[in-house]
């Protein structure tokens, strides 16, 4: 705005590959790496209702190069120096409640890269997730499905309302149409999952 300066993060990745060999041995096929899914990452987080929980995230250009610009957050630690330093949540509930949305996200969005750095913890630990630059496969199927334990209410609500044009009009410039097909795919498998262990275990041991 011309008075207020303030760090951010920004990445200009845009790599794809038919295939990606990795260090220990994995293989992926139609690799992809983009900045373009930080920005689709936080446009489908604003829809369902899990901003907070993720950095503003938009599209902007630096000495030439294009990129997702992220606003930098203050954090104490991320998740591997707590494990490391074998730091307790205060809140143990909240703490618990914030990790299953992630997990819900994460499985929604497909990321390959979803690791302990990338999930970062405030001064009041509040909970962030960042980097989303191998996301948004192809799959049609959940990741891991056995990550689904729980779900917020209100998140389930939203995945259940979600619409597919609602998805094309907030991230059209940053994902293909077989991108968002993927997505609500995984929508409708996270939903019936979901749906499945409510009528098998209760709503009160499930959902919160």
């Amino acid at each position: 705005d011309g008075v207020l300066t303030h760090d951010a993060g920004f990445q200009t990745i845009d790599e794809s590959k038919a295939k990606q060999e990795f260090g220990q041995g994995g293989v992926e096929m139609n690799f992809r790496d983009s900045y373009k899914y930080n920005i689709a990452a936080y446009e489908l987080a604003c829809l369902l209702g899990l901003e907070q929980m993720m950095p503003v995230t938009v599209e902007r250009k630096l000495q030439g190069k294009t990129g997702s610009l992220t606003w930098w957050l203050k954090v104490q630690m991320d998740e591997v120096e707590r494990m490391k330093k074998k730091i307790n949540p205060p809140n143990p509930e909240s703490w618990n409640a914030q990790m299953h949305r992630i997990r819900v996200f994460t499985q929604l969005v497909f990321d390959t890269d979803r690791n302990l750095t990338n999930l970062l913890i405030s001064p009041n630990w509040d909970l962030y997730m960042i980097d989303f630059t191998r996301a948004f496969r192809l799959y049609h199927q959940l990741k891991s499905e056995k990550d689904l334990v729980k779900c917020d209410r209100a998140l389930l609500e939203n995945l259940r309302k979600l619409k597919t044009s609602e998805v094309e009009m907030r991230t059209k410039q940053y994902l293909n149409s077989s991108e968002i097909k993927a997505v609500m795919a995984r929508r409708d498998k996270i939903v019936a999952y979901f749906d499945k262990l409510v009528a098998q275990k209760g709503e009160k041991e499930i959902l919160y």
